[in-house]
Order: structure tokens, then sequence, then C-alpha cells
């Protein structure tokens, strides 16, 4: 039995997606044009982006939302569009309460993972700079503030890690040996 042709770039049974990047020049244009709109307008504009689903999206207005250029000013906005979402999404003629609720957790779930996706993206401007951003994790935060405060205390933990991951290496490195060395006595 023949092995199916799926790994053909081009040829039948081909399972290349037939997604294309957006015109540069077109996106060029959006950006320019989201560029001049007041913070208001913006936050519509994005909150109406955010809204719609991923097919019914334009993919230039997309890569332009998503651009370096007005990835900070989202940022900025996603808190607001995430707390208000009414002040920025007019609600549907006759919707009920359970419906306006779905509508509104689905629209805060769809703006975290854009908040995501800017963070990323400004991360990757910030580190093209030679800088890494702060963590997004609280732990992670307060663990480096400890680390700050109490640098003795906390680089005595980090010997005990290390030290404690030594003793677990050596340990299974010990195990591995007596294996090799009983199988090899077989």
């Amino acid at each position: 039995m023949a092995a199916p042709k799926h790994d053909v770039p081009d040829g039948r049974g081909s399972r290349q997606s037939s997604w294309t990047e957006p015109d540069p020049e077109a996106v060029a244009a959006q950006i320019d044009a989201l560029t001049a709109l007041t913070n208001r307008q913006f936050a519509a504009t994005l909150a109406e982006f955010i809204a719609a689903d991923e097919a019914d999206r334009d993919p230039v207005v997309a890569y332009a939302i998503r651009s370096p250029q007005l990835t900070k000013k989202a940022r900025r906005l996603i808190p607001d569009l995430v707390a208000q979402p009414d002040k920025h999404l007019p609600p549907p003629a006759d919707e009920s309460e359970n419906a306006r609720h779905r509508r509104l957790t689905q629209f805060r779930a769809r703006a975290e993972t854009e908040a995501q996706l800017f963070f990323y993206i400004w991360a990757g401007v910030v580190a093209r700079r030679g800088h890494l951003l702060p963590e997004r994790s609280p732990r992670s935060r307060a663990r480096r503030r400890l680390a700050d405060e109490y640098p003795e205390r906390f680089l005595a933990l980090v010997r005990e890690e290390e030290e404690a991951d030594r003793l677990a290496a050596e340990e299974r490195r010990r195990e591995r040996d007596a294996a090799q060395a009983a199988a090899a006595g077989r």
C-alpha cells in the first residue's frame, strides 16, 4: 500500500495553505489611516476588529493593527476595552441579558488573546533593541522583587536548588550506570 502524498509541495494532495500575505503597500496605507485616528476612533476600530470572527477579519487591517507602529497604542487601549466593552461596542437591538453576557464574555476572551499578541509583538520590538520586557506573571515579578530586596537569602536558595539538581542528576547517573552494568552482566 502506497503512502499518501501529503508532503508534495504543489502537486495533488498538497496540504499547503491557500493563505497569502497581504500587499505591503495596502498594509502601510492602512497603518497610516489608523495612525491618523484619535484614541476614541482607534478604540472603536480595535473593538470592532476584536469582536469580528477570525474569518470575517480583513487581513490588511489585522496586519496593520498588529504592526509594531500600532501595537503600543493598542496595548494602552485594551484594558479599557476589557473593563468597559459596552462603551466601545454598541449593543444590538433587542438583545437579551443572556445574549449580552455571552457576547461580552466572548469579546473579553478575544481581547485577552489580542493583548497577549500585542505583548509578544512589543516584546519583539524591545528585544531587537537589546532589552527584555518584564514577565507578565505576578509571581515572576514578585520573585524578582524578593531577589532584589533579599539578595543573600535568594542566592542561598538558588544554591540549594542547584545542589538539589546536581544530586538528583548524580543519582540518575548512578542508577543508569547500575542498569547498564546489570544489562552487560547478563
